[in-house]
């Protein structure tokens, strides 16, 4: 017997509407609906007062549903990659500050030193791509609503803001004569393009 089914037999049994079930689990009805249609699956926490309350095993809950234990897997996953989606952003916002701080003078770095920290960007992208590949491939549900409108989630026009800008700003850096800022933003503005040109070729 599915989770499901099993769920809604016990509440049968106990002759309880989903209703009064909701009330003693805090809970909205349709959540109760949701969970006994499968069309969603409940927390671990969830699932252990489910398991008292119809006085079922968890064994008897797991093993037999699949797409339950597929659901729990999946929100530990994510739950496992939420921080390293996190840092590599993280990684990003500072290096871009860094940047933004030469760009304005606040600090100065050096050409190869500005480059090794383009491609620190660059490689920190690539893995956060990867992360949404991986997420788009198991629907972890692991981005932020922002990185939907960047990644190309919500359409083609939106992913080509951040290469257009930093395309712009290194021509206007290189029409001021700062080859050694102008240069990587330019070539940073294109091979984020081309990334989003070859993403949109595969599909």
């Amino acid at each position: 017997m599915k989770f499901g089914e099993r769920l809604k037999q016990a509440r049968i049994e106990m002759d309880l509407t989903q209703g009064q079930v909701a009330n003693d689990f805090f809970i909205t009805r349709q959540t109760i609906s949701s969970w006994e249609n499968e069309k969603t699956y409940p927390d671990i926490s969830s699932l252990i007062k489910l398991s008292d309350y119809y006085h079922i095993s968890l064994d008897i809950l797991l093993k037999e549903d699949v797409g339950m234990r597929e659901s729990l897997e999946k929100k530990e996953v994510s739950e496992e990659l939420r921080p390293v989606r996190r840092n590599l952003i993280l990684i990003d916002l500072i290096l871009l500050v860094v940047l933004l701080g030469n760009l304005f003078n606040v600090f100065k770095i050096s050409g190869g030193f500005l480059l090794c920290i383009l491609l620190i960007l660059l490689c920190t992208i690539s893995a956060l791509s990867d992360l949404n590949n991986f997420d788009k491939s198991y629907s972890l549900g692991l981005k932020y609503e922002w990185q939907k409108y960047i990644s190309g989630d919500k359409g083609k026009k939106y992913a080509l803001i951040l290469p257009t800008l930093f395309v712009i700003i290194g021509v206007v850096l290189l029409m001021f004569q700062m080859m050694s800022v102008g240069l990587p933003f330019l070539f940073a503005g294109v091979v984020f393009f081309g990334a989003i040109l070859l993403k949109n070729r595969k599909k």
